[in-house]
């Protein structure tokens, strides 16, 4: 979907020095934008990092804005690569990204850490798929974004989004199934297929 006429005016403006304009056009999708960040970045500070940089990013790049997609796509789009940039940046450091998974209140301290536990468990097999698998996967599933809201968003066309949503889901499906047969064994006093030490 294209930019609305109230947009192009908004990026005029903006372009034109007007900071308020700037705001007025990127206000609507911030809560979006933030849980973007959020569900890429892994964290509450990593997300609000994100966000600042890639909003400065948008407002800097504001000239390349053609107004071919909507506005809210365009800065999704900005805020996936500047995660990615991040994620980039940490791997050349050696460094993992900073990840945090949230104790659900109630259930007691024993369910607080299987729950967690599982969180993690999730999360590890999430971050191993590759770039181009996970964006979809946590735009659809953790965002509730539709599918053409995501082929805006990626630059990718509908039929891409629906097989990588797909082949994310396999993967995952299989890494948690090969987890639970491995503890199951272990479980049962088999030691076939765990590491050792």
């Amino acid at each position: 979907m294209p930019a609305t006429p109230e947009q192009m005016h908004l990026v005029r403006r903006a372009l034109d020095g007007d900071k308020r304009a700037f705001e007025i056009l990127v206000d609507p999708s911030l809560d979006r934008l933030y849980a973007l960040a959020h569900s890429l970045a892994g964290n509450p500070d990593d997300a609000a990092d994100v966000l600042q940089d890639a909003l400065l990013k948008a407002y800097r790049a504001l000239g390349s804005f053609r107004g071919t997609s909507d506005v809210h796509g365009w800065l999704c789009r900005i805020v996936r690569n500047t995660v990615l940039d991040e994620f980039k940046k940490a791997s050349r450091r050696h460094e993992e990204p900073t990840d945090q998974v949230p104790e659900r209140a109630g259930g007691g301290l024993e369910k607080q850490l299987e729950d967690k536990q599982l969180g993690e468990v999730v999360r590890e097999a999430v971050d191993a798929l590759s770039d181009k698998l996970r964006g979809p996967l946590l735009l659809y599933d953790l965002e509730g974004y539709d599918y053409q809201e995501i082929a805006t968003m990626l630059d990718l066309n509908l039929g891409t989004v629906k097989s990588r949503l797909n082949r994310a889901r396999e993967s995952l499906r299989q890494t948690l199934l090969d987890r639970k047969d491995r503890w199951s064994s272990w479980l049962e006093g088999r030691t076939d297929g765990l590491p050792t030490g």
